[in-house]
């Protein structure tokens, strides 16, 4: 073998091994131990063995490509494209409405009686930021947790205690562990198998799961008449800025969704999910709504959903109507 071509050999080896140490080292910790031989990445499957009427929205039909490697990922401290749920005060946190980038006046509530044709709103479709999918059941079911984990849990996904990362983690866990409301019913689910077995167990099999298309922050108008769909119970599922998809999910009642058809400045058409509330009366009155709309607690007011927020409703029953 020539000199020249001696090192060939001992070039390869150094950039296989180049290779090796960077994918390694960008994603997080035990990745590579996700999925043994016998667990298979989620699908439609199970969906339509527990629902087997109910068409998945789209905003989860993205979560379950056919073929598509679960991902994981680290980056979930992004306040700009955030949009979660303060659960200890039941209030809705549109907190990219308090970036700079954000539509001047944006609709964050209304009033029940403002959901009519030729309503126009200013408004910005965000989510939680994440592109994360779910993971298996197994592998979910097998990571840590819970605020008594959180070590656990940082030292899993690779990241420092002081970091943004690990304060959304602590966050997010923490508002998964809070004490429920009066009446109220939540539950975080890992997996996609948890999250179809929580609302089929509160509310059966003959539902119907919708989301809201996702659209250009910019001013809408209501173009016809909401369509009601379902009766007065609903369990919306808020998806958590987390390494891997986690929705957290709660049992809303005294409440109507509605699917409101909106045509944008740019002739844009969006159907979004709009949720009323019905009975406000024993609401705090420091709850944001009344803070942005200022009213008192008592009278209806709505408010559209996250594009990533699944609506599950039951349709037994189901009457179509008009506010």
């Amino acid at each position: 073998m020539s000199p020249a071509n001696s090192g060939v050999p001992l070039l390869l080896f150094f950039l296989t091994l180049s290779l090796h140490t960077i994918l390694c080292t960008a994603v997080p910790k035990k990745v590579s131990n996700f999925f043994p031989g016998d667990i298979s990445p989620p699908t439609e499957m199970y969906w339509y063995s527990r629902l087997p009427n109910t068409p998945p929205p789209k905003a989860l039909r993205d979560l379950l490509q056919p073929g598509r490697y679960p991902s994981v990922t680290r980056e979930i401290a992004n306040d700009d494209k955030y949009v979660g749920v303060d659960q200890r005060r039941y209030t809705i946190l549109y907190k990219s409405i308090q970036q700079k980038n954000a539509l001047p006046n944006s609709t964050l509530f209304y009033l029940y009686n403002d959901l009519h044709p030729g309503k126009k709103m200013k408004l910005q479709f965000a989510n939680s930021g994440t592109k994360v999918t779910f993971l298996p059941r197994q592998v979910a079911e097998s990571i840590p947790f819970s605020s008594d984990q959180l070590s656990e849990i940082l030292e899993y996904f690779s990241l420092q205690v002081n970091s943004k990362e690990a304060q959304v983690i602590i966050d997010e866990v923490g508002s998964c562990e809070s004490p429920n409301m009066e009446g109220e019913e939540k539950y975080c689910a890992t997996s996609l198998e948890s999250l179809i077995d929580f609302n089929v167990e509160r509310l059966g099999q003959n539902v119907e799961v919708l989301s809201t298309d996702p659209g250009e922050k910019q001013e809408y108008t209501v173009s016809e008449k909401a369509k009601m769909t379902g009766d007065h119970k609903a369990t919306a599922c808020h998806k958590m800025r987390y390494p891997y998809a986690v929705y957290y999910c709660h049992v809303i009642e005294d409440t109507e969704v509605y699917m409101v058809p909106l045509v944008g400045a740019d002739g844009t058409k969006v159907e979004a999910v709009t949720v009323c509330h019905l009975n406000t009366s024993a609401w705090s009155p420091e709850h944001m709504a009344f803070q942005v709309l200022k009213i008192k607690p008592g009278p209806a007011f709505c408010h559209f959903l996250a594009s990533d927020t699944l609506i599950w409703v039951p349709t037994k029953d189901q009457d179509m109507m008009t506010p």
